[in-house]
This record gives C-alpha cells, structure tokens and sequence, in this order.
C-alpha cells in the first residue's frame, strides 16, 4: 500500500488555516522541513507522527494516507467486479454489488453513479415508479455533489432516460437540454486535434460509434409515430446498409449482434403480414448474425474505415444472460412465429440456435 501525506498535509494545515512556520514551530523544527513534506520529497520522523495528528485531531493512519488508499482500492475493487457482472448480464449481481459499496461508501460519487445505472439493470420499460425514484434521488445528490465531467454526463444520460421512462416529458427535455451537442463531443474534438495514426485510430473508433448510434436513431423513428410495418422494415434495413458499409468485408465481429437485432425485428414485421417467405429469410440472417456473436473474442477489424480498431470482450456489457442466440430464441416464442413455426427452415433456425446458446 502507498504512503503519501504531502496533499494531505498541506491540506489539514490550510483547513486550520496556520502557516509552515507555525507548524514548525509548534514541532519545534525548522520551516523548511515541512516544505519538503508537502513536496512529497521526505517523511517526517516517525516520532512526530502523533504530535503531527494529534495537531490536527486527526489519525496516524488519515495523515498518511492510508485511509484514502484503502478506500481507492476498495471503489477500484467494486468497479473491476462490476465491469464482470456487466460483462456476463448479471444484472441482479451487480445492483446487489453497488448496494453493498453504498453503505460501505454512502457519500462517494463514483458509487452513487454506480449504484444509479445499475437499479432496473435489466432495462425493464417502464422503469417501475420505486426503482425511478431512488434513480432519480441518486442522480440529483451526484449534480449537486460531482464535479466531474464523466461522472456528470453519465448522471444527466441516465436522468433523462428515466424521467422519459415514466413519461415525465418536461423534466426528461430538462436533463436532455444538459447534454453536449454531437458537434463538440470529445471524441470528435479528439479527432481535430490528434494526427497520424493516433489520429486515424481515433477517427475510426469514432466513426464505429457514430454508425452505432445512427442505426439506434433511425430504427427509432418508426417509433415515434403509427408507423407501418414497411416503414419500420425500411428502418431496420437502413441500420443493416450502415454496417455493411462499415464492414465491407463482413468481418463484423461483435456488432453482429447489432445486425442480428435488426433481422430479428424485420422478421417480426413480416410475420405480422403472413409473409411466410420474407419472414422465414430473415429469421435466418438474425441467426446467422447471433452465431458469429456466440464465441466472439477479441477481434481486430480488416475492413478499411475500422480496420485500426479492435474489440475486446471485456469492455462489453449485456443485460442479459447468455448471448444474442439466447436472445433469438426468445424472440422466437413470440405467437406471430406460429404460422412457421411448423416449417422446416423454421425448426432448422431453432437447432441452429441451441447448438450456439450461452
């Protein structure tokens, strides 16, 4: 464990408000001393710990840092075990997990964030009203407390998702109006700023994000309105068209999954027209998509836009058990699958499914 008292010291001595000279004097050693503590470039004698402490009515172990250090490992330990949990869809686990750093840790942003976005982990819509109430409760104590940007930003994200969720509009557009305009996020500014290869990593990273967020933002409009079931499919095929464009060489790697949700809704919307033929295609690209997730490690793109980026397993999170086979195989369940669900393609897509299901 790492000992540093320099910030701590200097922070006491000014808190008390007295001076280098006076603490040295009250030592009975020379002013220069404690100038080379606070400068982190020498301890005090052993000796003058408790005379220091006591001083300034705290603990040997406050003064050296200690206590700030377990507590740094500690939040580290919560946040390394949540990224886990996130990481397989233990929803449940990891919201039990944040409760515990919670009263561990009552008055620390970075678990009252954590503990925020992990209640109704599942994403279960509506957000039921006591699980948005203590959301909402924890997000209003981190803007008044944070003064950090993530920390902020992912507090006014989720705020607004959740006032949305139970349809509280004017405070939603509230929050909404505190996010940052797409045209000077940090990665697009990154992206000015960086050159060469750093700089071209940095543009493709951005760009993968930003197909990402396209595709979730035009199958959304259909959404918005009493949309057709064309409408909703042309929307669906449009997020399609994107990653394809993207991975010209459909090397697609984790982001199947992405695709495979797409077929599976356009396959729902054809099912819902008794359209056997269309239905039955595209139930089999949302499997085809979901088994290229199944075992899906690390991957380094090829295709030209990506090709300088990678995926690593570990920075994905999931709300939900298994992986996008399990995912399809719900889908499947649904009544308006049961005009096919006789059907020879339509058994062949289930044993294709079970055979990759986490």
């Amino acid at each position: 464990m790492e000992i540093c008292m320099k910030e701590t010291l200097r922070t006491l001595r000014q808190k008390k408000n007295v001076t280098q000279e006076a603490l040295a004097a009250h030592l009975g050693i020379t002013p220069q001393s404690v100038g080379k503590w606070e400068r982190g470039e020498g301890f005090p004698d052993i000796t003058l710990l408790p005379a220091i402490a006591l001083y300034f009515d705290v603990t040997v172990d406050t003064l050296l840092g200690v206590e700030k250090t377990r507590i740094e490992e500690r939040i580290a330990f919560y946040e390394t075990e949540s990224r886990r949990l996130r990481n397989i869809g233990c929803t449940a686990e990891n919201e039990a997990l944040w409760e515990q750093a919670y009263r561990e840790f009552p008055n620390d942003c970075r678990v009252l964030c954590g503990l925020m976005r992990a209640i109704n982990g599942e994403a279960v819509y509506p957000c039921p009203p006591e699980k948005a109430e203590r959301k909402i409760a924890l997000g209003k104590q981190i803007l008044a407390e944070s003064t950090d940007t993530e920390i902020r930003e992912q507090t006014v994200q989720s705020l607004c998702y959740t006032y949305e969720s139970i349809g509280d509009t004017e405070n939603a557009l509230h929050y909404a109006g505190m996010g940052g305009s797409m045209f000077s996020t940090r990665e697009d500014l990154r992206c000015s700023v960086l050159t060469g290869e750093e700089g071209a990593e940095a543009c493709q990273y951005y760009l993968r994000n930003l197909i990402l967020l396209a595709d979730m933002t035009a199958t959304s409009i259909p959404h918005k309105t009493d949309a057709s079931p064309e409408e909703h499919i042309t929307a669906l095929r449009f997020g399609i068209d994107l990653f394809r464009l993207l991975y010209s060489d459909d090397n697609v790697g984790f982001d199947a999954h992405y695709i495979s949700r797409n077929w599976a809704e356009i396959a729902y919307h054809y099912a819902g027209m008794q359209d056997t033929e269309n239905t039955l295609t595209a139930l089999a690209e949302a499997a085809r998509y979901a088994v290229m997730t199944a075992n899906c490690g690390e991957v380094h793109y090829t295709a030209p836009m990506v090709n300088r980026t990678v995926h690593k397993p570990e920075n994905s999170t999931q709300n939900y058990k298994g992986n996008a086979c399990n995912l399809r195989l719900k889908d499947l369940q649904r009544h308006v699958f049961d005009f096919v669900r006789e059907t020879n393609r339509f058994r062949e897509i289930i044993m294709q499914l079970e055979a990759h299901a986490g």
